[in-house]
């Protein structure tokens, strides 16, 4: 054993020895040191923001950057820096380059100019990506918003500038980029396969052309996406357009949206105003879960078929929350609605969790026996439902 200890010493002197690290090989301390070794080496620079309440940051940590292919690629071609937005230099580095969310990856030539910036949890294969891009001119984010910023308007500068990562950051000019690119586009190119792609995956509020355009014409993405996923997508945009106004208690705001709906969608106008309302009542800082329940009770009774979903969301809120039996017999007929539309095993243990804490074990553990069966007969993990059997039982 011995023997095999001073082997494995004698290996990793020599990994390290000649440069093959064993994960990216990050340097900390002083930026202005970074830089002055980027210029004189003439390699461009990855820079790491991370936090330690970062949950991706953790991930990232234990399961990309020490990959072999990440520290070969960053290690040949990046000097790599990282730093803890929270502290010392890395809080001024964090407002110097606007980083708003975590993870965080910029890059920079070696004389310090801002190339490309991406974020997010990711696999090693699409963090190569991100360097490569940085080192694309046609893919830099901030090289094809230098473009865009001298006058480039062609429908590819457009596209990509706002299909790149990079532009998450910027909203307005997320938005602004988009609408740009799409006014590029006739109505026969807006129904290529490319282009629907290009709007479903844009995550942006409910005024942006973008969102504008998908919500009136989801028919358009259906047999490309899904109704189910179309649908979802189409309950997020509104939801999160009428959090903000729940949140400062402004119905006037909600007013206007509701209107700007039914200018948006009249065919569809009462669904959505009704389901903005539900998101605003759950919004609001001190919470009338009466009125909530009762909204979502109606939403369900009309569209329970079209929007399962929301119907599974509040039930999930109210078991969590809410105590008052009466509100919570008034979420198990929300939950029955969900399930006559869609038997899933996760609706199924929604409703079981439920009936526990309304004290009907009985009735909770059956439930959760048909969730399980459900979830094997459909190939899912049965895990959630086993647990909760064995919790009840105790």
């Amino acid at each position: 054993m011995r023997h095999l200890f001073f082997v494995w010493i004698f290996l990793l002197s020599h990994v390290v020895a000649h440069g093959q690290a064993v994960g990216v090989a990050f340097r900390s301390g002083a930026w202005a040191e970074v830089l002055a070794t980027a210029k004189k080496s003439q390699k461009p620079i990855l820079f790491y923001a991370w936090s330690p309440s970062c949950g991706p940051c953790v991930g990232m940590a234990r399961d990309v950057f020490p990959d072999s292919a990440v520290s070969k690629y960053y290690n040949t071609n990046f000097i790599s820096y990282k730093a803890n937005i929270d502290e010392g230099e890395g809080k001024v580095l964090a407002s110097r380059y606007g980083i708003r969310s975590l993870p965080a990856y910029l890059y920079f030539t070696p004389e310090g100019q801002p190339l490309h910036r991406s974020g997010g949890g990711k696999p090693a294969t699409e963090f190569i990506e991100d360097g490569k891009d940085a080192l694309n001119p046609s893919k830099a984010y901030f090289t094809l918003k230098a473009r865009y910023l001298s006058g480039d308007r062609t429908a590819a500068l457009l596209y990509a500038l706002s299909n790149g990562a990079g532009i998450q950051e910027d909203e307005s000019l997320h938005s602004q980029v988009t609408g740009e690119y799409l006014k590029t586009q006739s109505m026969q190119e807006m129904a290529a396969q490319k282009n629907l792609e290009y709007v479903f995956n844009q995550y942006m509020a409910y005024e942006s052309p973008a969102s504008q355009y998908f919500l009136k014409h989801q028919p358009a993405f259906v047999p490309q996406f899904g109704q189910q996923a179309v649908s979802r997508k189409a309950v997020r945009i509104i939801s999160q357009a009428a959090r903000p106004f729940g949140m400062q208690n402004d119905l006037a705001g909600l007013g206007q949206l509701q209107q700007s709906i039914a200018r948006l969608l009249p065919a569809q106008a009462t669904q959505w105003q009704q389901l903005a309302k539900i998101h605003y009542l759950l919004s609001q800082p001190q919470r009338n879960w009466p009125a909530y329940v009762a909204a979502t009770l109606a939403y369900g009774q009309q569209f329970a078929a079209q929007d399962s979903y929301t119907l599974y969301e509040a039930t999930s809120f109210l078991t969590a929350f809410v105590n008052d039996k009466a509100l919570l017999t008034k979420a198990d007929q929300i939950i029955r609605q969900a399930i006559a539309t869609d038997s899933s095993h996760f609706y199924l243990m929604a409703r079981a969790k439920l009936q526990h804490k309304l004290g009907n074990n009985t009735e909770a553990a059956a439930l959760a026996t048909e969730a399980s069966a459900t979830a094997a007969k459909a190939g899912e993990n049965q895990d959630e439902a086993q647990q909760f059997l064995a919790e009840i039982k105790k």
